[in-house]
């Protein structure tokens, strides 16, 4: 049986507080991150805020990125699904390689 979609999933910490407090930081970051998986939004991300918290999604037609920030810890739960044979590994180190700088 062969594999209709990758998925990873990932927890980054350490992560400087300000950045995942920035919703429109981080909805350019789903996007660059979609772009180098190869997989184009199907509208712009969608940002919620909550309990000191912030999510934000992109919904693509193969797949999606969430990001799940907790700014007080310095953390991020990321989410990428795409259709193979998307890399979605790409995915991971942008947002890695941006939210560590």
């Amino acid at each position: 049986m062969s594999t209709t979609f990758n998925h990873f999933l990932v927890e980054l910490t350490s992560i400087n507080s300000e950045r995942l407090r920035d919703a429109d930081g981080l909805s350019a970051l789903v996007i660059a991150a979609a772009g180098a998986v190869g997989m184009p939004g199907l509208g712009p991300p969608v940002a919620r805020q909550g309990a000191g918290e912030i999510a934000v999604a992109l919904l693509c037609l193969e797949g999606h990125i969430v990001l799940h920030c907790a700014p007080g810890e310095g953390v991020c739960l990321v989410d990428i699904v795409a259709r193979a044979p998307a890399d979605v590994g790409k995915g991971i180190d942008v947002i890695s390689r941006r939210l560590s700088l």
